[in-house]
């Protein structure tokens, strides 16, 4: 199904319609006064208005968009409805200076600012031949290469062989890096060697969700006509990486543009069950992870990405504070929700990884240098664990009663409800419209689109009045989420996933061995929610968890 732009001039129109009072004050008086005698949005007003929108729709899109739109309606209404004090601004900042004085921050003061170490390990696989070595967490695995039991070059053939063998099950790559990973894991081999040691993950054989840009090879964003892409810059995160001595081995699938676990080649699987998806859109990162593909993998988040395929795929994820992790080099989905983060076996690299992705790249203009260690100590105060009320999964449920007996203060709290979150959402529409226009505009098939082809018709309707008032709307709900969240460490579970993606706050899934998943051949999932740049805490909270029921059984069987 393909959507066509008109070949009529917009100015052109407007003097047709003129004579009759359309596309003036008339005719939107005339909609208006339709929808609220009949209520409803119909074909053939969508049909004629598509002269706004600059599109042309087939009927069965028409009555598609009209029902979105009746939606849209109710939530401008309940927007327009909820009171902004005039104080409140929208939930943006224009920083022109950013883009003539952007400087990035030294890899000494980031090193500073970021301090990671790996903690102390004694059970590490034996050698090469262990069946348990794809699985080991990255402080095993760099405890083996500075021991010498194996070689970064050794650990790169064994992922890259398992990607190769397990593939054709997961569909988890798109592309591997053979050339790269050799050439990254020789350097390595031959800097640890020699006492050049980069830090924890030195030698570390990773994958890349394949928004992430490493030229000269592709990157497809999972849609076939980005298929032959070569993005001309390199993503921040991979050279942060590079810079940190770790060895990328593949590119890993994405749902088509970001949204789903279906891309231009096929499905990605999820490896406690083959027969299901793996959700998405960081599908291919999650499942490569989970099945001992690669030592860590690098997933995104705009509303859910990284959260929804590490709790189908029962693996440890987190999506960091947004402001974090520099987002350039990466696609863009929506400016003002993007969030880059590690996808890993253990809590702990989770915080290995992000303490080397952290920080200002002088490309990215929301990202700030804010303080990052990890490993933390335990306070010695107790924990304070914040719930909502008949919001917790029976495997949160048995973790608060663990938390407790470990003496943790349960603290119930209530998100505030009286601001609109749903019409906040029409922000992402906008936003991921606006950045996919260029393809929507051309002779895409519908099938190139992945799922977003009925949001970017809709969103050609979105308003920009209706917009900046939902992000000041966005400004009061970021402040109501802090001041609930900053009264607790951690908040343990909560259907708050819109919520804190539109505020910016951050969340770890983790994974762990729960008496509710006992009769099952998987291992469970937490979710934690933190306070802005609570990533330590949040961490700490969920390493403490993990450890006490650590994730059972730990090797899908494939």
């Amino acid at each position: 199904m393909e959507v066509k732009q008109s070949n009529l001039n917009r100015r052109d129109i407007l003097q047709s319609l003129a004579g009759i009072g359309i596309g003036g004050i008339a005719f939107q008086r005339a909609l208006a006064q339709s929808v609220a005698q009949n209520g409803k949005v119909t074909p053939e007003m969508v049909r004629t208005a598509q002269w706004i929108a600059d599109v042309e729709l087939t009927e069965d899109q028409q009555a598609a968009v009209g029902k979105e739109l009746d939606k849209m309606l109710e939530g401008q209404k309940a927007l327009r409805e909820f009171s902004i004090d005039a104080d409140v601004p929208p939930a943006m900042a224009f920083l022109p200076h950013f883009f003539v004085d952007a400087k990035p921050s030294s890899l000494e003061s980031r090193r500073k600012l970021f301090q990671a170490t790996a903690r102390p390990t004694t059970s590490i696989p034996k050698d090469l031949d262990d069946p348990n070595l794809p699985f080991a967490s990255i402080a095993q695995l760099g405890k083996g290469l500075r021991e010498k039991r194996w070689t970064s070059l050794q650990l790169t053939e064994m992922y890259l062989e398992r990607l190769t063998r397990f593939d054709p099950i997961l569909h988890c790559v798109i592309q591997k890096t053979e050339g790269l990973a050799r050439k990254q894991a020789a350097q390595a081999d031959l800097e640890l060697s020699s006492g050049k040691d980069r830090g924890p993950l030195h030698g570390i054989p990773w994958g890349a969700k394949d928004i992430i840009a490493v030229p000269p090879y592709t990157t497809t964003w999972g849609a076939a006509p980005y298929r032959d892409q070569v993005r001309p810059n390199p993503a921040t995160v991979y050279e942060r990486l590079e810079e940190a001595g770790a060895v990328l081995l593949a590119k890993l699938s994405v749902g088509t543009l970001a949204w789903g676990d279906i891309w231009h080649d096929a499905m990605t699987r999820n490896p406690w069950n083959p027969a299901e998806g793996s959700s998405g859109s960081s599908a291919g990162s999650s499942s490569a992870t989970v099945a001992g593909l690669c030592g860590f993998s690098i997933g995104s988040e705009t509303l859910g990405s990284i959260v929804s395929p590490t709790q189908r795929c029962r693996v440890t994820g987190l999506r960091p504070t947004f402001g974090r992790v520099s987002r350039f080099g990466c696609m863009t989905l929506a400016w003002s929700m993007d969030k880059i983060g590690p996808i890993c076996r253990t809590v702990d690299d989770c915080g290995l990884v992000l303490a080397a992705i952290a920080g200002t790249d002088g490309k990215d203009p929301t990202v700030v240098d804010r303080p990052f260690r990890w490993p933390i100590e335990k306070p010695k105060t107790p924990w304070k664990i914040g719930i909502v009320e008949k919001q917790l999964s029976n495997q949160e449920k048995e973790v608060l009663e663990l938390l407790k007996k470990d003496g943790a203060e349960v603290v119930p709290i209530e998100y505030p409800t009286y601001i609109p979150e749903s019409p906040l959402l029409d922000g992402l529409s906008a936003e991921a419209t606006s950045m996919h226009e260029d393809l929507f505009r051309s002779d895409a098939t519908e099938k190139d689109f992945g799922k977003w082809g009925p949001t970017f018709r809709e969103a050609q309707w979105i308003r920009a009045v209706h917009y900046l008032r939902g992000m000041r709307a966005r400004t009061l709900l970021i402040q109501e989420t802090e001041k609930i969240l900053s009264s607790v460490d951690v908040v343990l579970g909560s259907n708050d996933l819109a919520r804190t993606n539109l505020t910016g706050h951050p969340t770890l899934v983790v994974a762990c061995g729960t008496q509710a998943m006992k009769a099952g051949h998987a291992p469970g999932t937490i979710k934690l929610t933190a306070r802005l740049f609570g990533d330590e805490i949040l961490l700490s909270v969920g390493e403490w968890i993990q450890s006490a029921l650590p994730p059972s059984p730990l090797i899908p069987e494939l």
